[in-house]
């Protein structure tokens, strides 16, 4: 799926946020082990619902970069 806005509950925080322009797969039971275990940043994918069946992968593009527009 691509999107270019979306929300996301986040519940640890216990709070819906705001998702950029994303990429999401679909990812049965993908643990972050899977991905490689890597660190939180904005640019590393991430997991919703890690481990389960109905797991899902969002990766976030890197903003393109343009001068004098």
């Amino acid at each position: 799926m691509m999107s270019d806005q979306g929300y996301i509950y986040v519940e640890s925080i216990k709070k819906i946020i705001p998702l950029p322009a994303h990429l999401m797969f679909y990812a049965p039971y993908a643990t972050d082990k899977d991905l490689g275990s890597p660190p939180a940043a904005v640019n590393m994918p991430r997991l919703i619902r890690a481990g389960e069946p109905d797991a899902v992968m969002i990766v976030i593009p890197a903003q393109e970069k343009t001068e004098g527009h």
